[in-house]
């Protein structure tokens, strides 16, 4: 018996096996997956669009460019500390800061761009 899961997370929430499923039902589901796949885009695009209006081609690329300022400020702010004998209490919590930041932004952008490749956005095209 071979096992198949459906949806696109990381998780399988449902199994069903290729036995359960009839040429009619394998359809019936197939359907209402592309529905649910509709409703999210639709979900998406028209929320995105609403809450930020903003997003453009000139926004994102003045985003890239905070995303690169922070990537520097936390690589230099490394740098610095490694070249103290003591690093204080202070100086760590400055890196830690730093990195925060850099980790905030990164994972904003990542977030920015995906909406720009799922097509959430009118961007590109």
């Amino acid at each position: 018996m071979s096992i198949i899961g459906y949806g696109r997370t990381e998780k399988i929430d449902h199994l069903v096996s290729k036995e359960m499923l009839d040429r009619d039902t394998a359809r019936k589901l197939q359907k209402f997956l592309e529905e649910i796949e509709m409703a999210i885009f639709n979900a998406n695009r028209e929320v995105i669009h609403k809450a930020v209006p903003e997003l453009n081609r000139d926004s994102f690329m003045a985003f890239a460019h905070r995303v690169a300022e922070a990537r520097a400020r936390y690589i230099k702010t490394a740098l610095e500390l490694a070249a103290k004998q003591n690093p204080s209490p202070e100086d760590i919590a400055g890196l830690k800061a730093a990195r925060e930041a850099n980790d905030e932004l990164v994972y904003a952008f990542e977030a920015t761009k995906r909406v720009i490749e799922r097509g959430y956005t009118s961007m590109g095209r």
